[in-house]
């Protein structure tokens, strides 16, 4: 649809208009709108064609916040897709609230179609025995298996490739920055702790306790911290695995300063890729989810239940790939 709107030279919604047969579209703009159509060979989005059937055009998308990179990524990325479908989106800031996410699935008052949610606190125990007036699919890290879709990104399985990457280019010592000191709990921080745990376990070896260094965001503040805190203490490590950028920005800060290269004496992996991963000094190396792709299978989905409500649901999950830059390479 963004094809043929700019083919022409009109909006989204333009074309949609005259796809769906609403709105006022002059004859002329409608006759060169067919025409790009039949050149181009667009075929209707069932996400567009499912939620016109009914009434608002809208979907809800709902995140703890934007702060995050992750978050930011994602929803970019619904922005851009939902727009070229002709859908608006409505963006609801749920601060990870228990509470607030169980509201936005509520859908009080019909302002959307459907709902996208990121769940931070909810869980299935919370939506068991209620009823929702509006389909949703949960996105993100977690899993919350319940009466709804889901998509997710495999973030223990990437901790672990991140760990055996590192492994892999001599790391003896790795440090989880950000990390849960206790297994359990389904956080990203807790899933990405898994996977390390689970990489090091596999190589024969244990998790030291003094190299979980937790932190209480994932800022750059909050990393180099950390790591100035385990450079103070003593603790030996000639790696880190960061489980946001941010805290690995804030890492190779306090490294540096503290007079190590990086990767020669300690190597330095993270996740997101975020903005400053590419331009960071030495580049960042991180690992990312296929946020596109989770956005595109996330509409798709809403797409497919706001057209039947019933059958089983779906669980998908997206790949991930590590992105290798200098802060992981070997010398000889």
């Amino acid at each position: 649809m963004r094809d043929v709107a700019d083919a022409v030279g009109v909006s989204v919604k333009t074309v949609s208009n005259v796809v769906n047969a609403t709105g006022q579209v002059g004859d002329e703009t409608a006759r060169r709108v067919r025409a790009a159509i039949e050149e181009l060979g667009y075929r209707p989005n069932p996400l567009a064609r499912g939620l016109n059937a009914r009434s608002t055009d809208m979907v809800t998308l709902a995140l703890p916040g934007l702060g995050h990179g992750y978050c930011a990524q994602l929803a970019a990325e619904v922005f851009a897709l939902a727009e070229a479908d002709g859908v608006s989106v409505v963006m609801e800031p749920t601060g990870g609230d228990r509470e607030r996410e169980l509201e936005v699935l509520r859908n009080r008052g019909g302002l959307s179609d459907g709902v996208l949610l990121m769940p931070a606190s909810v869980t299935a125990r919370d939506l068991e025995g209620l009823a929702f007036p509006a389909p949703a699919v949960m996105l993100g890290p977690r899993r919350v298996r319940g009466p709804f879709d889901g998509v997710a990104s495999r973030d223990a399985d990437a901790a672990e490739s991140a760990v055996r990457l590192l492994l892999d280019r001599g790391a003896e010592r790795i440090v989880l920055l950000g990390g849960e000191r206790e297994p359990g709990g389904d956080s990203p921080a807790a899933l990405r702790s898994a996977g390390y745990r689970r990489a090091l376990a596999a190589a024969g070896r244990e998790a030291a306790p003094d190299l979980v260094a937790g932190t209480a965001a994932s800022s750059r503040e909050d990393g180099h911290a950390a790591i100035r805190g385990l450079l103070d203490d003593g603790v030996r490590f000639d790696a880190v695995l960061a489980l946001e950028d941010p805290l690995a920005h804030g890492a190779l800060h306090a490294l540096r300063a503290a007079g190590f290269g990086v990767p020669r004496q300690v190597r330095v992996a993270a996740f997101s890729n975020d903005d400053d991963a590419a331009y960071s000094v030495p580049g960042l190396t991180t690992v990312t989810a296929d946020i596109r792709s989770m956005a595109r299978r996330a509409l798709d989905l809403l797409a497919s239940r706001v057209l039947n409500s019933a059958g089983p649901r779906f669980h998908v999950d997206v790949p991930f790939t590590i992105i290798e830059r200098e802060s992981t390479f070997s010398y000889a």
